[in-house]
């Protein structure tokens, strides 16, 4: 049973430029889902093309604030538009996706009969004409998927790993008030840099994407939610279309390419990020242990191992007595939790 007295509000936070072709449904497949007490937010990051010209047709709707500032990258996009949202929960949306029929009911019940978790992270529809692309996302997002159910924590995994406990941004919802601690996070981290045009030729990286290849938005939420120890929860039912086009940053490029860019943030984000929580960067023993044994694993085999590796390396390194690092050994060789929290319908 669910603590709350009523079940969430929401707000569908979008971020756009440039993407007059998508915009208009992505807009629709969220307003047509709305309640009577949700909003939709949409920060236009200095469109050019005919985004400007749609927006107007929705700016006097009652439920949409419409934000309009210079071109400062998606996740600048994004920060403002979670510090415009208004209600308890914050959906995030790309404006060249869209919703699926029923995702906001179904994310409604998740938040209202678990109250522990204040982080979802729902599957996606890949789709696309470039056959080739979205058949390479279905399968990168199939090997970053997690058993459905509530997660648990995943800092420490995240922290000496930098394991990705998440979707693309358009399948994380988040509380506001995590929301808002996640836009603390120091503005270098929005800040952009050039790949040099030989690699990013090698690597197929697109040519406007090598020119600002900074962290995505999706990498820093879901990244920082999971060090600040958000209680996250995996929904394996498509709740969005995941459009892959030309545009897409990773759509194009191989999978080095799509290696190589987050290997190159990595470091940064990791030490702006750690300093600026005051995290300790070395874990107890105990703390690994509870870590584990908390929380659910990757549906493939391969990630779950890979995993429980990282975390094997890191236990000889913890803080602890020799017979709490044995503990959390055997944690992590055996360990296996069994979800019995899914929401069904």
């Amino acid at each position: 049973m669910s603590n709350h007295a009523k079940k969430p509000s929401f707000t569908v936070v979008v971020n756009n430029f440039n993407y007059a072709e998508f915009l208009e449904g992505a807009l629709d497949s969220a307003l047509s889902q709305l309640g009577d007490d949700d909003e939709v937010v949409i920060v236009d990051d200095g469109s050019t093309d005919e985004s400007l010209n749609i927006l107007a047709r929705y700016a006097g709707h009652p439920q949409i604030n419409v934000i309009h500032q210079q071109n400062q990258g998606q996740l600048k996009a994004v920060r403002t538009g979670i510090r415009a949202a208004q209600r308890d929960i914050v959906l995030l949306l790309d404006s060249d996706d869209e919703y699926l029929p029923g995702y906001l009911e179904r994310l409604r019940e998740v938040y209202y009969q678990h109250p522990q978790v204040t982080c979802v992270m729902t599957a996606a529809e890949v789709r696309g004409t470039n056959t080739l692309a979205v058949e390479r996302n279905r399968e990168n997002l199939l090997r970053m998927a997690i058993s459905p159910g509530v997660i648990g924590t995943t800092r420490w995994a995240t922290q000496l790993s930098y394991e990705f406990v998440g979707v693309p941004t358009s399948g994380v919802s988040l509380t506001r008030e995590l929301a808002l601690a996640v836009c603390e996070l120091p503005i270098a981290l929005d800040s952009t840099t050039s790949i040099p045009p030989i690699i990013a030729r090698l690597l197929r990286i697109p040519e406007n994407e090598a020119r600002k290849s900074g962290l995505t938005a999706d990498g820093v939420i879901v990244r920082t939610t999971s060090l600040m120890g958000a209680v996250k929860y995996s929904d394996d039912r498509p709740g969005f279309v995941y459009r892959i086009h030309d545009n897409n940053k990773f759509a194009t490029s191989t999978r080095l390419g799509q290696h190589y860019v987050r290997v190159k943030g990595r470091r940064n984000f990791l030490n702006a990020a750690i300093d600026h929580l005051q995290l300790n960067r070395v874990a107890t023993a105990n703390e690994l242990k509870q870590e584990i044994e908390q929380r659910l694993w990757g549906v493939r085999k391969f990630r779950r191992l890979h995993v429980r590796a990282q975390y094997l390396r890191a236990i000889p390194h913890t803080r602890g007595s020799v017979a709490e690092k044995l503990a959390a050994i055997k944690a992590a060789l055996f360990s296996y939790r069994k979800r019995t929290d899914k929401v069904n319908h």
